[in-house]
């Protein structure tokens, strides 16, 4: 799919206030994604619901000098005001880091739209070592090895798996998206968080992509540690640091033909049947 580049502008509007696309003002007083002026380009990318709604993944926008990550988020508000809610639930990565919305922008910056998280072909592996995310099955065996040593007296090890249900209604299988490259940074930086609150811990972290069917495992976290409560504590701060942290996205493939990104919502145009339960994220 190519690179959908915004409309060309006349470069001003009225009383020297620029306009986007979509005829909103961005501060600064020049058009995103018109090229004019002595704007820069940056990258942006979108994922999951976010992608699949705006119908690309990528997009290059010139922004106005002084330009922030918040005024990437304006134009896109402006050029597609029926995703305003979705676009204003996202959170903001620069570079590969989690960002504010008032972080200054730069020509050759990547910005990505980060949506509410859930929580035979050659590998797909972002990530080296103990921390990575795979398209192919999670292997207990390597991340035991990754961490367990002489001095570790236990090894937790935490498994989430695809369940059937969830209230009354009957998932057939889950798709995990990421932003690979971002979310295997973020699971190192948690794994030495966890090391750094219980010294002597070591961690590693595993987290699948793609389609993953039932009581296939989805993530798995090994957590070493002289002495089990460590170990549990360890692991535990690593599954709930990532359910809140890490870019990836569970979409749900029901029995009854429904799809749903969690956190998000059904898509458009898809009736939602009622839950028989809270969903867990």
């Amino acid at each position: 799919m190519g690179t959908n580049r915004p409309p060309a502008g006349s470069g001003g509007g009225r009383n020297g206030e620029g306009a986007t696309a979509g005829g909103a003002p961005v501060p600064g007083g020049s058009t995103p994604g018109s090229g004019a002026g002595t704007g820069a380009t940056v990258r942006v990318r979108l994922f999951a619901a976010v992608a699949e709604r705006w119908g690309e993944r990528e997009l290059q926008l010139a922004v106005p000098p002084g330009a922030t990550a918040a005024t990437v988020v304006e134009y896109l508000r402006a050029r597609r005001p029926e995703m305003a809610q979705l676009l204003d639930a996202c959170r903001l990565a620069v570079n590969g880091r989690y960002a504010e919305p008032g972080q200054p922008v730069r020509g050759g910056d990547e910005v990505a739209l980060i949506p509410p998280v859930s929580g035979g072909a050659p590998e797909r592996r972002e990530g080296g070592g103990r921390f990575f995310v795979t398209d192919r099955p999670l292997s207990l065996d390597e991340l035991f090895r990754h961490v367990a040593r002489p001095e570790h007296g236990a090894v937790v090890l935490f498994v989430g798996i695809t369940r059937r249900f969830t209230g009354d209604r009957e998932t057939r299988y889950l798709e995990y998206e990421a932003y690979a490259e971002m979310a295997a940074g973020e699971l190192a930086r948690i794994g030495a968080e966890a090391e750094e609150r219980w010294p002597g811990a070591r961690l590693a972290i595993g987290h699948r992509v793609g389609r993953v069917d039932i009581g296939e495992a989805s993530v798995v976290i090994a957590a070493a540690a002289p002495h089990r409560p460590d170990a549990f504590a360890a692991a535990r701060y690593a599954i709930e640091e990532l359910k809140r942290r890490a870019p990836i996205w569970k979409k749900e493939h029901y029995v009854d033909g429904s799809v749903e990104w969690v956190g998000v919502g059904p898509e458009p145009g898809v009736a939602r049947p009622s839950a028989g339960g809270e969903r867990e994220r």
